[in-house]
């Protein structure tokens, strides 16, 4: 139960985040997409290590199947950014100048 209140409280603190970004300079597109992907890889590595440490008797197989479940959802995600990138410089580069 504390698990699903801390991607609440995350989920939460991301929304604050956007909210303050109004005034603030905004981040390039590339780096905002590197940074996602580099979250993706470090999320699959945290799901990694949880299998390995229930394999060593260290942790419950809840903790694991929700290390894995945001692995999932990060990856699922990201895919879904690439597939609306893909589509819209598909949307550009048919278009006539």
């Amino acid at each position: 139960m504390t698990e699903i209140k801390n991607i609440s409280e995350l989920l939460g603190q991301n929304l604050e985040n956007l909210k303050n970004l109004q005034g603030a300079e905004k981040e390039s597109f590339e780096k905002a997409l590197k940074e996602a992907i580099k979250e993706a890889s470090q999320v699959e590595q945290e799901a990694q290590q949880a299998i390995e440490a229930f394999s060593k008797g260290e942790i419950s197989i809840h903790q694991v199947v929700l290390a894995m479940e945001k692995a999932d959802m990060t990856l699922q995600t990201l895919i879904q950014v690439r597939n609306k990138v893909l589509t819209a410089y598909e949307e550009i580069s048919r278009m006539q100048v």
